[in-house]
């Protein structure tokens, strides 16, 4: 019986309910408050997606000016250790009779992909045919460098046709820089046989072909090969110049 009332209660609430417009009274009064609850989400979620664009944003920005400060850092140690290497070079291979032009140079590229021993430097030399020293930044003698196809162009140590003059040992034993082995080692060619070499003899450029200035150092002696009029001379060189990115240009001019 229960069952019955309650039942014939709820179709007469669901009829006035229609009769009336209840049902719109109560949406339209929902519906702003929904809308406003939507908004209010919808404002907060773009206020955080931008809040957090931002941050990743100038945390990006901080790293790149951090970056940017370092590699600055680097770059200013790196030319005022230059400048007091260009000094200590001036006061140790010069007299007062030379004077000496010095560029501090930079690796551009190289001439061919398959020649790691011919590069392009970041100058341009005069147009006279005249060819200078390359120089590494510890002092220690890395190649020759020349004008070609008006370009700066450098032959390593490693390469056949970087050809310069050194003594060797003691007795100041002439020989010319003529490439590299198959193992890496600088080879000296045309070195006179009745010089005795011993293994040991340090290598120093001989200041007499105009290229190089007197006592840059080249390397040491590893092995002596005799010829038939001559004697082939195997050093370890003391600059590794395939690992090198910056070096001096060293033009040398005498009274």
């Amino acid at each position: 019986m229960n069952k019955k009332i309650f039942f014939i209660f709820l179709i007469i609430l669901v009829v006035l309910g229609y009769v009336f417009n209840i049902d719109r009274i109560i949406s339209n009064k929902i519906t702003p408050i929904s809308l406003d609850l939507k908004s209010s989400y919808s404002k907060n979620i773009l206020y955080v997606s931008n809040l957090f664009d931002t941050y990743i944003n100038q945390t990006e920005q901080i790293s790149y000016l951090q970056n940017q400060v370092s590699q600055n850092n680097n770059y200013k140690i790196l030319y005022e250790t230059s400048q007091k290497e260009l000094v200590k070079f001036q006061n140790i291979f010069l007299d007062k009779n030379n004077t000496i032009k010095v560029n501090f140079v930079k690796v551009l590229s190289y001439i061919n992909l398959n020649n790691f021993s011919k590069v392009i430097l970041d100058t341009n030399l005069s147009k006279e045919k005249k060819i200078l020293a390359l120089v590494t930044p510890e002092n220690y003698s890395a190649g020759i460098v020349l004008r070609q196809d008006n370009k700066t162009v450098s032959y390593l140590n490693t390469n056949s046709k970087c050809n310069y003059a050194v003594f060797i040992g003691d007795k100041k034993a002439p020989g010319i820089t003529s490439g590299i082995t198959k193992n890496g080692k600088l080879i000296l060619k045309y070195v006179p046989k009745w010089h005795k070499i011993n293994i040991g003899d340090e290598v120093v450029t001989s200041g007499q072909d105009d290229i190089f200035p007197f006592g840059l150092k080249v390397g040491r002696v590893i092995e002596v090969k005799e010829l038939a009029n001559t004697q082939n001379v195997i050093i370890q060189s003391y600059a590794n110049v395939l690992s090198k990115k910056y070096f001096y240009i060293i033009n040398i001019d005498t009274d």
